[in-house]
Formats: C-alpha cells, structure tokens, sequence
C-alpha cells in the first residue's frame, strides 16, 4: 500500500433525523474506499495514493455541517452530506472556499445550480415523472395531487410532477401539504415527496386509496417493514436498486459491489429491513467518479478536478453519469419501484422492469 494518502473528507449524518440514512452513505463510502485500497491505491499524476475515508457526524442540522466540513477541510476529495437542505449549507461552504463538492445525497434543483457542485443522483425534479409516465396508459387523463413538503427538495419535486402531468396529458388538481391530503381524495393519483415520516403517515391516512398512490420514501426499504400489509401497491421513485443492471465501465459489477454493500450494511440493519438501498449506492458511485476525476486530471486542485468532471461519461453499477451544459446531472436515470406481496420490485422502465405496475 503506498505511504501517500487520499483523504475523502464527508460531513454525514451518523445521528439526528437523517441518521439511517446518512449511516447507509456512510456505508457507501467506506466501501469505496477499501475497494480502491485493495486494487493498491489510485493514481494521481507520478503518485499512487492509498484513499483514507474520514467522517464527522453532522447530527443533520445545518450548523453542524458548518463544524464537520471545518474539521474535514483539509480533505482532497470532499463529499457531501445526505439531504439537501445539509447539501445546500454544504455547497455554500464550499463555493466560498473555492472547492468542489461531490453530492451524493441532496436531489433539490437548487443545490445542483451551486457553483462547484458534482451531482451524481439525479434531481428532484426528475423524481415523479417516471411514475406518471409509468401509469399513463392504464390512466390516461389521470387527475394527479401532488402532496410536496415545504423543503427545497419537495417544491423541486412538486414542479416536475405538474411539468411531467401536463407532457403525459394529465391533470394536476392541486399541490397541497401532506397532512392537507383527505381520506379520500377524488385524484386518480397521489403523489407524496415529504420527509420519511410524512410519507409514511400520509399512507396510513388514506382511507380511500386512488387507482395508484406513489411516495418517495416507498423507495426505502424500511417502508416496507414500517407500514407492513399497509405498503402493498405503494409506488416510489428510486435512484438505484439491486436488481438493475447496466453496462458497467467504471468501478466493480453490480453483482460485486451489491455484495461488498451488503456485507458492508445489512448487519447494522438487523433485524430491519433485507435489502441495500440507494442511499448507500449513491455514495459509492459518488466516490468512484471523484476518484476518476482526480485521475484523469493528475491532481485533487479542484478548477481541473470539476473541468474533468464536466467532461466525463461514464457508467457504474448505479448507473450513468454525465453533466449537461448546466453542470447539473443530466444522464442518471430514476427507476420507479412498486411494493408486490412485501417486496419492492423494479416496474418501470420496461428495460429495467422486474414487475408491471398493479394499480
């Protein structure tokens, strides 16, 4: 192993409202991390590098963001926290600090519109026109309601759910609040992006289920085992799933790298839910790609580092990468994944379905 090292400096929440799933990117990175390790380092211009990962808790408040990305300053690959009001204060950071900020885990427009912002997930506008495209020929002319939370990432996604209703030929009947959803709505569709928690309560409110209900946190697997029979039929957005599989031209097999993931969560999980979920990918593809970039441009100064990032097309096991002329993330794809008999399977696109649609 080389005596030079790599640090990937992350602020993550390990405890406080993101802490699952902050511990499941967490988990992501240290994978990344070993597996460079093991191939003997990366290397960067005549020097070959051996990757050291270095984590501070930001307990998901924005001040902590601020004390952990101090702490982690030094670091020449820096990684962004999960959610994007944390990646937000994160990106402020670092755009005055001149730095790039590879994000794993902030999906709000807003955030990829920061300067020096490498997004490898894909926006949150993107979220919930998959799943209306997913069901527009058993509903056509659906009637949508939307139920969005105030933050970044929920009005994000509110606003591409009505552009994708009005491309599909639907009809967005309003965008309320998720404690604002009746019992029983008269929408054709619901459509939940709030926090964890509100999806999961907006679920239970139902009284009355529409043809087809979809809620972002459907695409965790703890919202399987939280709701129980209760999650039968929900549909969600995904960024990455286990059972996709893509031409992978960077970094390990999806078969190899859902191993390593697996080995690497599923026993923090226990006795939770059976699957890695993207959360965790997400990360890992994040690292792969900063760890490109650093290659391909022989140095971690990062004006060259986001220059090689503008530039790069690659496809891991999570998926595409590519940057559009905006500099946000153009290429990844959202997968639209459905609870069927306990299990969340992959419905949507065709290429990728392990399931179709149940309404």
């Amino acid at each position: 192993m080389p005596d030079a090292r790599l640090v990937v400096g992350a602020p993550l929440s390990l405890t406080g409202r993101y802490g699952f799933l902050g511990g499941l990117a967490a988990a992501g990175l240290r994978q990344v991390v070993q597996g460079a390790r093991t191939l003997g380092g990366i290397r960067i211009g005549r020097e070959r590098l051996a990757p050291e990962l270095h984590v501070v808790d930001d307990g998901g408040t924005r001040a902590g963001v601020g004390r952990a990305l101090e702490e982690v300053a030094e670091a020449g690959l820096l990684v962004g926290p999960y959610g994007s009001d944390l990646v937000d204060e994160a990106a402020r950071w670092a755009a005055e600090r001149g730095r790039v900020l590879w994000n794993q885990g902030g999906s709000a427009d807003e955030v990829e519109r920061l300067p020096g912002v490498v997004s490898v997930p894909s926006p949150a506008s993107r979220y919930l026109g998959p799943v209306l495209e997913a069901l527009a020929d058993s509903l056509p002319g659906a009637r949508v309601l939307v139920a969005a939370g105030r933050r970044p990432f929920g009005r994000s996604a509110a606003l591409g759910a009505r552009e994708a209703a009005d491309r599909l030929g639907m009809t967005l009947v309003g965008t309320v609040a998720p404690k604002e959803v009746p019992e029983a709505s008269d929408a054709d569709v619901v459509l939940a992006a709030g926090t964890f928690a509100e999806d999961v309560e907006l679920v239970r409110h139902l009284r009355a289920r529409p043809a087809a209900v979809a809620a972002v946190a459907a695409g965790i697997s703890l919202f399987g085992p939280t709701l129980g029979p209760g999650a039968e039929g929900i549909l969600g957005p995904s960024q990455w799933e286990e059972g996709a599989r893509f031409p992978v031209d960077l970094g390990p097999r999806q078969a190899d790298a859902v191993r390593a993931l697996r080995a690497e969560v599923l026993p923090t999980l226990r006795p939770g839910p059976g699957g890695v979920d993207y959360p965790a990918a997400q990360a890992y593809a994040a690292g792969l790609v900063a760890m490109r970039c650093a290659e391909e441009a022989g140095t971690t100064e990062d004006e060259a580092l986001l220059e090689t990032a503008r530039g790069l097309r690659c496809t891991t096991f999570f998926g595409r990468f590519g940057l559009g002329e905006d500099g946000r993330q153009e290429d990844h794809e959202i997968l639209v994944v459905q609870w069927q008999q306990g299990v969340k399977r992959i419905v949507w696109p065709p290429s990728l379905a392990e399931a179709s649609p149940i309404l």
